[in-house]
Order: C-alpha cells, then sequence, then structure tokens
C-alpha cells in the first residue's frame, strides 16, 4: 500500500522551494538579506545591561532596564556592507545602532565597544558615529547646520550605513550625516543599542532591518623576513627582527635618505604604520613617484615627526599643504608607539594620528597614483623602529561608492520576511511545516489510498 497525494510535480518543486527558502534568509533581488523576520528575535544574543528586547508589530522594541548599555546583537559579523533599517522612538532614551563591533567580559556581562551610529530624538547628532566603550568620543565630523534635523522626532526615520574598508559613510533620511575613514576595525557584529538611563521610561523600535554584503578589503602586510618584497635604499642601516619590528638608523653625515619603499604602483588606498621615534624626522610616503635625487621620491608625505605627525607635505611642490599640529601634540605619545595613517581616494586625503583625525582635505592638485614608503631623513642623526606597515586597496568600483553621495535605495519589491533562524527551529518542525504545504498545496483536496 502507498500513499499518493493529488498535485503536480510542478506544486512538489514549489513546496521544496519554499521549504529551503523557510531555512535560509531572505535574499532581496539586488543582494540585500533581511536580518530580522518581523516574527521574533532567536539568533539574536543580548550583551550589556538589563534592557529587554521584544517583538511588537513587525518591530524589535527595545525598552529601558537597569544597568549599563544594553545591545541585541547578530550571531554573525559583517565586513564591508550597506546596512539599510528604519527606527523610531515611543519614549525619549539615547540609542544607536553598533557595526564592526566587538565584545570582551566584565565580570559575568560583557560590554560591547565599537562603532556605533547615534540615534537619539533631541541631540542632532543622530548619523554621528560615536567609539563605543573604547575610545569614548565622537569619530566624525559633524556639519550641524545640515545634519541636525535631517532625523525627525515623532516618526520613522530610514537609515543607511555604509562600511568599505577605513571609509564609513552613513545617511539619515537621504541627508549625509558622517562621511570619514578610520582605520580601527574592519568586521565586527551589528547591535542594536538602549543605553542606561535613570530615567524610569525610554522605548525604540526598529523594523525592516537588511544587510548587503560587499567584496572584502583586507590589510596587506608590508614588513616581511628578510625586508621580502620591499625596496631597501642603500643610505642609512635597516634591521627586522623576529617580530617584524624594524629598525631604521642614519648618522648626520648621511645626506642621502633612508628608505623601505613598496614597489607597486597604488591609486586609492590606504596604509598605515606604527612606529617609535627616537630621533630625526620620518615619513610616511603615498602616491609619489620615483626621482633621480638624494631622496629617491617626490609627491606627498605623510609626516611622522612629534607635533607635526599626520600633517602633510609635499616633496618637490608646494611644501606643507596641511597641517594641525596643535591637534597633533595633543595626541602624539613621547617615547612610546604610535600609529599614523592616511587614506586617499580620489581627492580626497584623511590622516589619522592614534585614532584622531588629524588632516580631512579634497586636493584636486594631488598625485592620483604612485608609491608608498617609509623615509629616514638625510643629514640628522636618525633612529626609529616601525610595526605593522600595512596598505589596504580599493578598485575603481569601491571608489565610485565611496565618493557618491546619493542614499542607496534597495529594491525590496520581490521580498518577503525573513524566516525563524534555523539553529532554534526543533528537529521535527521542519516536517510539520512540509506537511502543512504540503496540505495547502494539494489538488484535489481529498486524499486516498491506492493499492
Amino acid at each position: 500500500m502507498r500513499l499518493q497525494f493529488g498535485f503536480s510535480l510542478g506544486k512538489t518543486m514549489f513546496v521544496l522551494v519554499a521549504l529551503f527558502a523557510m531555512t535560509t534568509l531572505c535574499t532581496a533581488g539586488d543582494g540585500y538579506k533581511s536580518l530580522f523576520n518581523g516574527k521574533d528575535i532567536d539568533g539574536w544574543i543580548k550583551r550589556g545591561g538589563d534592557a529587554t528586547y521584544y517583538v511588537e508589530d513587525g518591530c524589535i522594541v527595545g525598552q529601558r532596564g537597569d544597568g549599563p548599555n544594553t545591545f541585541l546583537c547578530t550571531p554573525d559579523e559583517y565586513g564591508n556592507f550597506i546596512l539599510y533599517f528604519e527606527c523610531k522612538f515611543d519614549e525619549p532614551i539615547n540609542s544607536g545602532v553598533q557595526f564592526r563591533s566587538s565584545a570582551r567580559p566584565n565580570g559575568d556581562r560583557e560590554v560591547v565597544y565599537g562603532y556605533q551610529c547615534e540615534l537619539d530624538q533631541n541631540s542632532g547628532n543622530s548619523g554621528r558615529v560615536y567609539d563605543e566603550s573604547r575610545r569614548g568620543r565622537w569619530i566624525s565630523n559633524l556639519d550641524t547646520e545640515v545634519t541636525k534635523d535631517a532625523f525627525v522626532a515623532d516618526d520613522w526615520n530610514t537609515l543607511v550605513i555604509q562600511a568599505i574598508g577605513p571609509c564609513i559613510k552613513i545617511w539619515v533620511n537621504d541627508v549625509v550625516c558622517s562621511d570619514f575613514a578610520d582605520v580601527a576595525d574592519l568586521k565586527g557584529f551589528f547591535g542594536l543599542q538602549v543605553h542606561g538611563s535613570s530615567e524610569p521610561t525610554g522605548k525604540v523600535r526598529w523594523r525592516n532591518i537588511w544587510v548587503k554584503e560587499l567584496p572584502p578589503t583586507e590589510w596587506q602586510k608590508l614588513l616581511k623576513p628578510d625586508f621580502e618584497d620591499i625596496w631597501v635604499s642603500p643610505a642609512g642601516k635597516w634591521e627586522i627582527d623576529d617580530q617584524l619590528v624594524a629598525k631604521g638608523t642614519a648618522e648626520r653625515g648621511e645626506s642621502r635618505d633612508g628608505m623601505l619603499k613598496y614597489e607597486e604602483i597604488l591609486k586609492d588606498h590606504a596604509a598605515r604604520v606604527t612606529f617609535k621615534q627616537v630621533n630625526g624626522n620620518s615619513g610616511l610616503y603615498f602616491r609619489a613617484v620615483e626621482v633621480d635625487k638624494p631622496y629617491w621620491l617626490r609627491g606627498f608625505q605623510d609626516e611622522i615627526d612629534r607635533a607635526a605627525t599626520a600633517s602633510l607635505w609635499e616633496v618637490e611642490g608646494r611644501g606643507w599643504v596641511a597641517r594641525n599640529n596643535e591637534l597633533a601634540e595633543k595626541v602624539f605619545k613621547e617615547g612610546d608607539w604610535n600609529t599614523v595613517s592616511i587614506v586617499a581616494v580620489g581627492d580626497r586625503l584623511i590622516t589619522e594620528l592614534n585614532g584622531q583625525i588629524i588632516i580631512d582635505i579634497v586636493d584636486p592638485e594631488c598625485l592620483k597614483e604612485g608609491k608608498v614608503a617609509l623615509q629616514l631623513h638625510g643629514g640628522s642623526d636618525m633612529e626609529y623602529y616601525f610595526k605593522d606597515f600595512d596598505i589596504l586597496v580599493y578598485d575603481d568600483e569601491q571608489r565610485a561608492m565611496i565618493e557618491n553621495d546619493e542614499m542607496p535605495e534597495p529594491d525590496f519589491s520581490e521580498a518577503t520576511p525573513a524566516p525563524e533562524a534555523r539553529r532554534f527551529v526543533p528537529a521535527r518542525r521542519p516536517l510539520q511545516r512540509l506537511r502543512s504545504l504540503i496540505e495547502g498545496a494539494r489538488e484535489p483536496r481529498g486524499r486516498r489510498l491506492v493499492r
């Protein structure tokens, strides 16, 4: 005896495809996938304080609780992406959305740290980026005259976060509210924050949370054993130890620059190095061109010299193009390790020193491609130590996305709500779902025994 169901093969295939879709995240036609199914928060991870999260009317609702800041976090990490979501406040409270974030233990709790897109009804800071539980300060610049009214206090707001390598841009209701570069993190989880508060009430809600993962960008390490793949100048003395820390020294009588030079021509890219200054003057060259001179290269130099660090000097050109010695002096750590970086995309040049943006300019006269290098300035007694000399390269498509100021508007016309997370579905439930689908798809509705 066997069971026979009265429906067509085509409908059988439909049932199987539907079942498969129920066990995976929904994907929109242009590569977006939903992070929230509109029904439950299974699979999300709560960290930090005692705020409560629940689902109501197709939204994730975060409600004030005791203790420190609370975060509802995705189980997965994301690198380069576009995140789309909508939010609204029911009751006043500070909130935010973490991205590229991490967690560390703190007693019986976890502390979430990393980039936070601010959400606040009243401050005018929504869309600005705060470095949660790490640097503890704003890290993106904000033109308040343009952005202060972007967020609507008593209605739904649409936000988009785009992260491509160190370049981060955030839109609030079509208004660019953050547009900066930071080299700290390239990957981490998302988290919905309810800020700790002494107020008795506070409630915020999120809906339509979608993410589009973009091709990755990775840091490429340039310091290798025996300076493999790096040109070492005949001037100065260079050594590298087992920990890949390079030591560069030179004497005052040497007029030529000492140099470690990467030979590949780079266009749009980021470069960073961690250094310890003992004596002399140094620099991180980028987009530099070779010359038959004692200094080997001409072009931009991200200066490395105490208070002048992260200012921009153009060799065989305009000299100082941009300086911010007052800020750099506050950030520079004398006798200790410091990290300097440059992000060059098109005509925009952004330097950082120890996680603080020092220079952010648009310079149409800058060279558009060239080499990166570390310099020991000639004619000085020199002693420097370098480690973590890295580059990250953008392609033309990534550059176009970074330079675009129009808020991405995904097409969700073909999308459906995301399903429940597979890991929280009891073992028998898929069979029950299949049986339900089969029952609904049968033609005719009856079932008969066939001998």
